[in-house]
């Protein structure tokens, strides 16, 4: 079993789990009882999380699929409780879609993703002066990486650059792991990162491109960043159920939320609010390196 590292890291002392149902909370699911409501588990990432899942759940259950959502504090929880049937689908950083899937033998389903979350890629951004030219050239220099729950950031780039053949023991890793991801957040990785060279913490650091094409014409960036590698496509954020879970339920699920759009307001807030124009089917495949850098851990 892969064990993800702990600690309540969201909100300070917040441990106690918030569930919530679309409409009242007394209020019974339309159009079935308790038992068949799907339940959907989140993390409280900020506090547009509640808008998120109250107009998520909202529009499900007014289309045919009751449900509900319960925000846990961190991932370790949210994958527990996806383990434990306490929730029927998890919307997941892709390490923990991973490691709940390696946790069941391999066996999971991976349901629906944004649009932004499919064909991701990290790279290796330097700054100017380090003489770092290709991977290779990180021998003896500082090396910055987020959160070691942050797929982008560390463990897809580690794995990847190894098989590139660097050799990490000879690395000096600038680890951000101990002072970020304060709420919970890994998925904020990459700007602490971009932060940390800035301050020159470091003669390197792994970001997205997303960001880096963000931020390479600005002006703190020209002149004293370069972009030196980018890494292979993979897939990012994604609703996971375990393979047991009701699949014509699953496919209700995946159809809904291909459906959504931004004609209307309640839509519109959910999908902004997650950065997406649009939900695609979740493919299995754009994790298998990443399950692949579990493996060998």
């Amino acid at each position: 079993m892969i064990v993800m590292k702990t600690g309540i890291r969201r909100f300070g002392v917040l441990v106690v789990v918030l569930s919530l149902r679309a409409g009242f909370p007394d209020e019974p699911a339309r159009g079935a009882d308790r038992g068949q409501t799907t339940r959907i588990g989140a993390v409280a990432s900020s506090p547009a999380a509640v808008t998120i899942f109250q107009g998520l759940t909202r529009y499900l259950s007014e289309n045919g699929l009751p449900s509900e959502y319960v925000l846990y504090a961190n991932y370790d929880s949210l994958v527990g409780a996806l383990d434990r049937d306490e929730v029927d689908i998890a919307w997941n950083t892709p390490l923990a879609h991973a490691q709940f899937h390696i946790k069941n033998q391999c066996f999971s389903q991976t349901l629906v993703m944004r649009d932004v979350d499919v064909g991701m890629r990290s790279t290796l951004v330097t700054r100017a002066g380090s003489e770092i030219r290709s991977p290779s050239d990180l021998i003896g220099k500082q090396l910055v990486l987020g959160s070691s729950q942050a797929a982008e950031a560390t463990v897809l780039p580690l794995y990847f650059l190894k098989k590139e053949g660097v050799d990490f023991s000879k690395v000096k890793i600038v680890s951000l792991d101990a002072e970020v991801d304060g709420q919970g957040n890994p998925c904020a990785s990459p700007q602490h990162v971009l932060q940390a060279l800035r301050d020159g913490r470091g003669d390197a650091g792994i970001i997205t491109v997303e960001l880096w094409n963000r931020v390479k014409g600005e002006s703190f960036a020209r002149g004293l960043l370069e972009q030196v590698w980018i890494s292979p496509p993979f897939n990012h954020c994604v609703f996971t159920a375990a393979a047991k879970f009701n699949k014509e339920r699953a496919s209700r699920f995946t159809k809904l939320m291909q459906e959504m759009d931004l004609d209307e307001r309640a839509k519109m807030n959910v999908m902004r609010l997650e950065g997406t124009k649009k939900w695609i089917p979740g493919g299995a495949d754009g994790f298998k390196d990443l399950i692949d850098a579990l493996r060998d851990k």
